[in-house]
């Protein structure tokens, strides 16, 4: 007995000192609780005890790599709010629906798109900003997703309650690039289509830099 207690007390200082620092830290309560364990299995059935529980602690000390370790994604100013600009687009000009633009596929015709911008790129989280699907193949066009503030999904769904088979304009630096006709509610982000994954990792760096080029 004198040997186990021996052995475990260190784990069981361990747990307790990582348990008291973890004020609120998931990551610490988690490799605390784990040596406290050890310790335990140790005092219980000796030192083959706590053999079992080692996975425990393992467990937690991947837990507190992954959650404490990885940096958090820095804010990102906004440069160039007009770099993405997303406008709502009627076949027919209105009082609001006043600049005519060309729909940006084939036959497609031409629309009217709003005077006024539904989301800039204030509206999108750009620490965030990736390719669709971790896309890493150079060949053909890729797709970068935008996630939105929750202030630009607010607005976002507000319009799309009812689009009345209108089109989303997105803009990319000034040009018209995609006007899906929009027939249900929608929210959360944008997907922004580009050529290639040349041109993808170009609007990458560019959005991560605020709209603007290095």
């Amino acid at each position: 007995m004198k040997r186990r207690l021996t052995t475990a007390v260190p784990f069981l200082g361990i747990g307790v000192v990582f348990v008291a620092l973890a004020a609120g830290r998931s990551a610490f309560l988690a490799v605390g609780l784990a040596f406290l364990v050890i310790g335990v299995g140790m005092l219980v059935r000796g030192p083959r005890g706590g053999g079992a529980a080692v996975v425990v602690m393992a467990s937690a000390l991947l837990a507190y790599a992954c959650s404490e370790g990885q940096p958090t994604p820095a804010h990102v100013t906004v440069r160039n709010a007009d770099y993405v600009e997303v406008r709502p687009i009627k076949r027919n000009a209105d009082a609001e629906h006043t600049i005519q633009v060309d729909l940006p596929y084939a036959g497609a015709g031409y629309g009217f798109a709003a005077s006024s911008v539904l989301l800039d790129l204030n509206s999108f989280d750009l620490s965030a900003v990736a390719f669709a699907g971790g896309r890493t193949s150079v060949a053909g066009e890729a797709t970068i997703w935008l996630p939105l503030t929750p202030e630009g999904s607010r607005r976002l769904e507000a319009w799309s309650t009812d689009p009345q088979g209108d089109y989303l304009g997105i803009f990319l630096k000034g040009k018209l690039v995609a006007a899906p006709r929009i027939g249900s509610r929608i929210g959360d982000g944008i997907p922004l289509r580009v050529a290639s994954k040349s041109e993808g990792d170009l609007v990458l760096k560019e959005l991560r830099n605020g709209g603007a080029a290095e």
